[in-house]
């Protein structure tokens, strides 16, 4: 599987000590050179930094942050000879990536609502009386981009009508800043824009922020600031969630999965959005023209519902489902002003239909949606 997410990790290793020396033998620094790949074994662990490894016929005293553990052998990379050796700990990075997915996916299932939890977070923490005096230090401009790009993201009032909104929710929230799930979209969902520009999608405002503060950190002193770098470290991994169970639902079963907030008068909702290419094998000819929605939406005031529409080239039909017959009702009169748009968009309307379902998400033509998120399938990469 592809690289995602690029993390940095402290795998460096350097020398701090020349030869240790050894009451029968003096065991000298082999002969070495940059870029060498060099297996080596870890002897013992003097410290919590401080490690004695045995490096081709030499042990030596080296500082490293990795916590390795004497009896271990380790591959490391020569990246300098002078004025001291550093070594680069070569990673299982199949082992490393798949660990990292699996940490997402867990974290994602251990509280699937966490992005209605963000966006409601975010709206009260973006803002200049609660930011305070970080205002000037992490840039006005960017506090209010954030703000905006957050009105931009939620299904309101002012953007209903917006026929590309699912488009813009996925660039502008930060899907697409990766190159493993930008290809992964290309190839069905959405024809993706040059992505350069990082400051135009949440996820990039959200780093930018976040690097300040890094920097403020070491030179100020601001109990404020640490906070709110703990905030959006938690923030950037629930976005980084969304991106990685996409990209996994993609690939292995053509599937894709968005949650996006919807703006009431007094509160906000959330609507679940699945989509579903019948020809996922296909080099992309067959996915423009059939595939599957379903729109699960929760809200206070109306409970559950979901929309399961089916689309074939220009053919759509569409049932929706709710709890209750008073619900239903309610809806009925709507449904002539939605076909009437879709056929504004020129589409043929094959079904438009509103039925009462006890138990939404229990039948076997939803099932299949239903069991991206089975709680007892955590480590999809087993």
């Amino acid at each position: 599987m592809p690289n995602i997410f690029n993390p940095v990790h402290s795998d460096l290793i350097s020398q701090i000590k020349s030869p240790i020396t050894d009451p029968k033998k003096e065991f000298f620094l082999p002969p070495l050179s940059v870029n060498e790949v060099v297996e080596a074994d870890v002897l013992e662990k003097i410290s919590d930094r401080k490690l004695a490894i045995l490096l081709k016929t030499a042990k030596i005293l080296v500082d490293s942050e990795i916590p390795f553990k004497g009896g271990e052998k380790i591959t490391v990379k020569v990246e300098q000879l002078h004025p001291k050796v550093i070594l680069r700990f070569m990673q299982n990075e199949k082992k490393t990536e798949d660990s990292k997915i699996s940490d997402y996916l867990k974290s994602y299932r251990s509280n699937p609502k966490a992005l209605h939890d963000l966006f409601m977070q975010l709206g009260k923490v973006f803002n200049q009386e609660s930011l305070g005096e970080l205002v000037s230090h992490l840039g006005k401009e960017n506090v209010e981009n954030i703000q905006n790009i957050l009105e931009s993201l939620m299904i309101s009032k002012e953007n209903l009508n917006d026929k590309l909104f699912l488009k813009n929710y996925i660039y502008k929230f930060g899907y697409l800043m990766e190159k493993g799930f930008k290809n992964a979209v290309n190839k069905g969902l959405v024809k993706t824009a040059n992505l350069n520009d990082s400051s135009q999608s949440l996820k990039g405002l959200l780093i930018r922020v976040s690097d300040k503060l890094k920097l403020l950190a070491e030179t100020r002193n601001l109990p404020a600031a640490e906070k709110l770098s703990v905030f959006l470290n938690s923030s950037l991994k629930t976005i980084e969630s969304h991106q990685v169970i996409n990209y996994l639902f993609q690939e292995h079963e053509g599937k894709y999965m968005f949650q996006i907030p919807i703006l009431f008068p007094e509160n906000m909702g959330l609507a679940e959005i699945f989509i579903k290419f019948e020809d996922k094998n296909s080099e992309g000819r067959g996915r423009q023209k059939h595939k599957r929605v379903m729109f699960l939406l929760n809200m206070d005031a109306l409970g559950d519902i979901t929309i399961d529409a089916k689309i074939a080239e220009k053919n759509i039909g569409c049932i929706l489902k709710c709890k209750h017959n008073e619900l239903r009702n309610f809806i009925l009169p709507f449904l002539d002003e939605l076909r009437e748009r879709l056929k504004d968009l020129e589409y043929k309307v094959d079904y438009l239909e509103c039925m009462v379902d006890t138990d939404i998400l229990k039948k076997d033509e939803s099932r299949e949606f239903q069991g991206l998120f089975a709680q007892d399938k955590v480590d999809l990469l087993a």
